[in-house]
């Protein structure tokens, strides 16, 4: 089978590691990656040799578009079994390229890497609403991470049910690579006792509110300390936030980490703080390494995983409130966690995606 992954560019968020497991379950067909910006890390360079990588040699969005048209215009097999894309603009650019015959598919499947309707207004939000009207048409099916990001989606875009086809399928979690990167041997520089978050620094991931709520439980747990890993734009005012609560050396910015997963076995507690997401896969990547986790209900489905401590979002005495009750808790939800990912592995996911594409349902 030929398959073509298309991303922004190859930077590990929820969204791209769940590409990356699509192209890994696929690893024994040929794959053709493209990324609409020029190489930034080497996250898919232990990819399997099946799968050629195509990198633009620049970072503004408009060029890489054009010069990703001009090479598949020129590419003498435009035909693909199936088409995996993960975000808007790339799902409706996938869409375009298809309905102008520039590139041919048996199966188009698209994803929905956020709740738009909740992040974006003005403008920004219109650019989206052109993409879902333009692209979705052309997606055969347009996998849901949630039944409340769906029910958000056809609220906001009533039209896309006519466009598409659309199912929730929760997102799957990579077992194999879990295992091999918890255990592989990793010198960590860390505190014994921490909290610690993942993420980008933007807004939505909520680390101000984190920030603060560990401010207020500082003096009952002397010795702990928070760690954030992660790079973003809001690094500076979070540099601002801790000097301000007289916080530095007990709230620790640790920058990018290519593997967080020692990080999520070694802590204390692990914490989604986020205001809004799709749904997080680094809850899943915490709940695999570590049996206390808390996080607030940034997304639908969170608050029926079971053995998690919830906090409301944009809620910091909340947010305290369900630390201080994971750190004094004695419960080990080892078991549970356990049972819940195992439903959540990425054949599992594939499985369904198959079932869905084959269903009489399905949009031709």
């Amino acid at each position: 089978m030929r398959i073509l992954i298309l991303l922004p560019n190859d930077t590990m968020g929820g969204a791209e590691q769940y590409l990356k497991m699509v192209a890994s379950y696929h690893k024994s067909d040929k794959i053709d990656v493209y990324f609409l910006n020029k190489k930034l890390k080497n996250s898919w360079e232990d990819s399997s040799s099946q799968t050629t990588l195509h990198y633009s040699k620049y970072s503004r969005k408009y060029i890489s578009v054009f010069l990703l048209i001009l090479n598949l215009a020129r590419s003498k097999n435009k035909s693909y079994d199936y088409i995996f894309t993960s975000h808007v603009y790339t799902n409706g650019l996938i869409g375009i390229l298809l309905g102008l015959k520039l590139i041919r598919a048996k199966h188009f499947v698209a994803r929905e890497s956020t709740s738009i309707f909740l992040r974006y207004n003005g403008l920004k939000l219109l650019s989206y609403k052109l993409f879902y009207w333009i692209g979705y048409r052309k997606v055969n099916l347009l996998v849901s991470q949630t039944e409340l990001m769906k029910n958000q989606l056809i609220t906001g875009f009533p039209k896309i049910t006519k466009l598409t086809k659309i199912e929730v399928i929760p997102n799957p979690i990579d077992f194999d690579l879990i295992t091999k990167k918890a255990y592989s041997s990793t010198n960590l520089t860390i505190p014994e006792n921490y909290i610690v978050s993942a993420g980008r620094m933007i807004p939505e991931k909520g680390y101000d509110i984190l920030i603060n709520a560990f401010s207020k439980l500082k003096p009952q747990f002397n010795d702990l300390k928070l760690l954030i890993l992660g790079e973003g734009i809001e690094r500076t005012n979070l540099e601002g936030l801790i000097t301000q609560l007289n916080l530095e050396g007990d709230v620790l910015l640790q920058g990018f980490v290519d593997n967080v997963y020692p990080y999520f076995k070694k802590a204390t507690v692990c914490v989604v703080s986020s205001r809004v997401e799709g749904f997080p896969n680094v809850l899943l990547q915490m709940m695999s390494q570590n049996s206390k986790v808390v996080s607030t209900t940034c997304a639908g489905g969170i608050e029926d995983i079971p053995g998690i401590q919830i906090s409301e979002t944009n809620n910091q005495n909340n947010l305290e409130e369900a630390i201080i009750n994971t750190l004094n808790s004695k419960k080990d939800n080892r078991t549970l966690f356990d049972e819940y990912l195992q439903s959540r592995d990425i054949s599992s996911f594939m499985t369904k995606v198959d079932y869905y594409l084959n269903s009489e349902k399905t949009k031709k």
